[in-house]
């Protein structure tokens, strides 16, 4: 047999080894695309739109709300930490402990997709109860996240809110950029309890928020109980209809500690203010000024809290109240700690930082 000639052989060689090495490339793909399938490319999105979320909590029940997305089918349990179990039926658990952590998850496809905790109410002081407060934040810029991020980390039973809760407008389609996913952590744990801003009642009298946040009430005027802690919203202002609902909330037996939430703080004179003395309203929260202020009100003891993301703005919304014992421009919010002694309230600014600090009793200041 003839030989081949050298240039031949020399081809020859150059394309096995070409193939060689297209072979061996192709290997180093398909264990690339093997790898980032099962180790790189981590979980798909999720089941959940949005949530789940507190809507509400008592002595001895919960309920959570979600958007799910093609309409799957959930599964929802909290187990407590002697390791008794709840399964909630259309989103709420009954039943349960006063006064008990339960941790919750949620289950889709048979897989947990989301989890979070609640603690239910206690039956009396005798277990501490603590919450936060914030006002003027449903900006979804980078001080309305540090905010919520400063409120997580104390672990609230629940929030208050003292309106504007979405800037412009709380139109549905920025509720979850202003509201929902800055304040994540937060709710997977603690209901949000809001009263209405300017801001809010621009669309529909607020009821986006209230549908949203599945407020009892509407214009963010309603009250709750969480144990022995009343807490009495009463929407954009103290005028004649707010007070004649304050009047017969607050005249209900049973709380050891009332607290009311309006949007625009009381001024001097407010019809208001005697009723708040006479039923012995711990405090009252409120936003509306750009600022964070402590003060008193013909006696009745007021916390500012307007400085929880949007910021300063005009000036006529920020300059500070005369008379007012604190007035800070600092981003930040409210912790609230109510004990069978007494209430202790923390200003605590996006870093972290506490800036002012008062004690009061169950009965005002």
């Amino acid at each position: 047999m003839e030989a081949l000639p050298l240039s031949v052989r020399r081809l020859r060689r150059v394309l096995i080894g070409v193939s060689m090495l297209c072979a061996l490339l192709v290997l180093v793909v398909v264990a690339l695309l093997i790898y980032w399938r099962l180790y790189l490319l981590g979980p798909s999105s999720g089941a959940f739109a949005r949530g789940p979320y507190l809507v509400s909590l008592t002595e001895d029940s919960a309920s959570l709300a979600w958007s799910v997305r093609d309409g799957r089918a959930v599964e929802l349990r909290a187990i407590a930490g002697d390791g008794s179990q709840a399964e909630a039926r259309g989103g709420s658990f009954t039943g349960l402990e006063p006064g008990t952590v339960y941790a919750w998850t949620a289950a889709v496809d048979g897989r947990a997709q989301a989890s979070g905790s609640f603690v239910t109410a206690p039956a009396t002081l005798d277990t501490p109860v603590t919450f936060g407060v914030i006002g003027d934040y449903g900006s979804g810029n980078d001080h309305e996240w540090a905010v919520a991020r400063v409120l997580a980390a104390g672990r609230p039973d629940f929030v208050l809110t003292a309106g504007d809760n979405s800037y412009l407008a709380a139109l549905p389609q920025l509720l979850d950029r202003n509201i929902f996913k800055p304040l994540a952590n937060v709710m997977a744990s603690a209901p949000l309890w809001a009263t209405m801003g300017e801001h809010d009642l621009a669309w529909r009298g607020g009821a986006a928020v209230t549908s949203a946040l599945r407020l009892p009430g509407s214009e963010g005027r309603y009250a709750i109980n969480y144990g022995p802690v009343q807490i009495v919203l009463l929407g954009l202002k103290a005028d004649a209809g707010a007070i004649a609902f304050a009047r017969r909330e607050l005249a209900r037996p049973g709380p050891s500690v009332r607290f009311v939430v309006v949007h625009q703080p009381l001024k001097p004179g407010n019809a208001i203010l005697p009723l708040l003395r006479e039923r012995g309203v711990a405090a009252v929260f409120a936003g509306h000024l750009h600022r964070y202020e402590r003060q008193l009100v013909d006696g009745v003891l007021e916390f500012t809290v307007g400085t929880s993301g949007e910021g300063p703005g005009a000036s006529e919304f920020t300059r500070a109240t005369a008379g007012a014992a604190v007035s800070r421009l600092d981003y930040g919010l409210l912790r609230v700690t109510v004990t069978a002694g007494g209430v202790e309230y923390r200003f605590v600014d996006q870093r972290g930082r506490v800036l002012d600090q008062a004690t009061g009793t169950l009965t005002g200041p």
